[in-house]
């Protein structure tokens, strides 16, 4: 189990990685017109590291969740996620405010639900993944209260996704990027075999192809969250995702400067936008050659999100575990470290 979580880490560095990859060449894009020495069709697979997040966050809760009460798991999934989230969402909130933010806006920033009358994002970019996340989470805890719920919430689920044009709340309840946390779901109870390593490199290579052959997903946020192309995505990031994750599931891992890379992988997830937004500021005005500003990008995000994930992260991590309420019961729980 816990090589498992190991080699997920990592993994989930790369993802996040993958990510702030694409959003640089944008940035470069911005600056200087070119995508410099790698093709955009190569450079969109970044966009697929969202779906490695989903699938991996499959496995996890479904490997870690059944050791735990309700509201212990409940407890954990909010205090890991929404306080960071928040707080960083601040200066984001704050412009945002400042254009315009409405009800439908501060539902969406504060509860992460985007779906009213119409389709809302949060006011921090990268948190419209955060929405399904959260959904995800609170389906798992309805499912630990009773575990006879599943089939219902797989009902309403499919019901959802044949009725999506009846509107938002439809659309974000039935959006087929679910079924990503579904694949990770099979993977947990898959038995290991460790020959099937060759999924990683097949799975990589898959999700690198769906862009020259033209496949690769449009859109932006609003249509990620409602869903536009979903099953397209889930066919052509969704499984290959799903192979690369069942592909590093056969790796044994150790503690490393790569996991604790992949233990601060959702900070870097929510803030790289901050420094590739500012120096694209710098870029505009002193030009570049695009491989550069890609190479700088990602590396000032890096160690950026590296210092505020030891300067602010692991303390607020730390308050909010001494003020657990369910502390007792979960530090019966093998592996407690690694499921924070």
């Amino acid at each position: 189990m816990a090589s498992l979580i190991w080699s997920l880490q990592i993994l989930r560095f790369v993802a996040a990685l993958m990510v702030v990859y694409v959003h640089a060449a944008q940035t470069a894009v911005k600056a200087t017109g070119s995508n410099g020495l790698l093709p955009h069709d190569f450079q969109v697979v970044g966009y697929a590291g969202v779906d490695i997040f989903f699938v991996i966050s499959g496995v996890i809760i479904a490997k870690t969740a059944p050791g735990l009460t309700w509201r212990s798991f409940a407890w954990r999934r909010f205090r890991r996620i929404v306080p960071l989230y928040l707080l960083i969402s601040i200066p984001y909130a704050i412009v945002a405010y400042k254009t315009g933010f409405g009800w439908r806006d501060a539902l969406a920033t504060l509860l992460l639900w985007p779906a009213t009358d119409q389709m809302t994002a949060p006011a921090l970019p990268a948190a419209w993944t955060l929405c399904f996340e959260m959904l995800f989470y609170a389906a798992a805890t309805i499912v630990l209260i009773d575990r006879r719920l599943l089939s219902g919430l797989v009902g309403i689920f499919g019901l959802a996704m044949i009725f999506r044009s009846a509107g938002p709340v439809l659309q974000f309840l039935g959006n087929p990027l679910i079924i990503e946390f579904g694949f990770g779901v099979v993977l947990a109870y898959a038995p290991r075999w460790k020959s099937a390593v060759w999924c990683l490199p097949v799975g990589a290579a898959a999700m690198i192809a769906v862009g020259f052959i033209g496949l690769a997903p449009q859109g932006g946020t609003m249509e990620f969250l409602a869903g536009d192309n979903g099953f397209q995505r889930v066919l052509v990031y969704g499984l290959p995702a799903a192979m690369i994750v069942f592909g590093t599931m056969q790796i044994d891992a150790q503690p490393s400067v790569w996991t604790v890379l992949g233990d601060a992988s959702y900070m870097l997830y929510l803030i790289h936008t901050l420094p590739i937004t500012l120096l694209l500021m710098v870029w505009t005005a002193f030009p570049i050659s695009p491989d550069l500003i890609i190479v700088i990008g990602t590396a000032t995000s890096v160690l950026f999100a590296w210092r505020m994930y030891i300067r602010f992260e692991l303390p607020l991590r730390k308050f909010l575990r001494r003020h657990d309420p369910h502390q007792k019961i979960d530090c019966r729980q093998p592996g407690l470290a690694l499921r924070d």
